[in-house]
């Protein structure tokens, strides 16, 4: 049987990063605002969790398969595509650490109304924070 945890604001993963704020949560694990305490910079970390099963062959399953994904995503260099910086191997499962891409959310900005097409297209493919 695998041990999954739940973590909260202010503690601390790998003796490293600090968790600053809960971005969002999905099938495969949240996604955490994180303070990088050696880097003194603010990262994404993805906490990863399995799907389905508890037991240890799942969780084996698992983790082969976040690292196996963790290692092609470091490998894209692109400007449209986050940077993966590295893998805490913690257990029970990896988290990723990546690149903080900070911006508003679609629902933030439908909310000043409605944006007309010549405002929304050149922004569709544009990596955010940047011309």
């Amino acid at each position: 049987m695998t041990e999954e945890r739940a973590y909260a604001v202010g503690e601390s993963v790998a003796g490293r990063f600090e968790l600053l704020e809960r971005l969002g949560a999905g099938g495969t694990g949240t996604v955490w605002r994180a303070r990088d305490l050696m880097l003194e910079r603010e990262v994404a970390l993805k906490e990863m969790r399995a799907l389905g099963s508890a037991d240890q062959g799942h969780a084996d399953r698992t983790r082969e398969r976040v690292l196996r994904e963790a290692r092609a995503l470091a490998r894209v260099n692109h400007a449209r595509a986050v940077t993966v910086h590295e893998v805490l191997d913690h257990q029970p499962f990896p988290w990723l650490v990546m690149e903080l891409v900070t911006g508003r959310l679609l629902h933030e900005v439908l909310a000043d109304g409605s944006l007309p097409p010549e405002q929304v297209a050149p922004r569709g493919g544009r990596r955010r924070g940047g011309p």
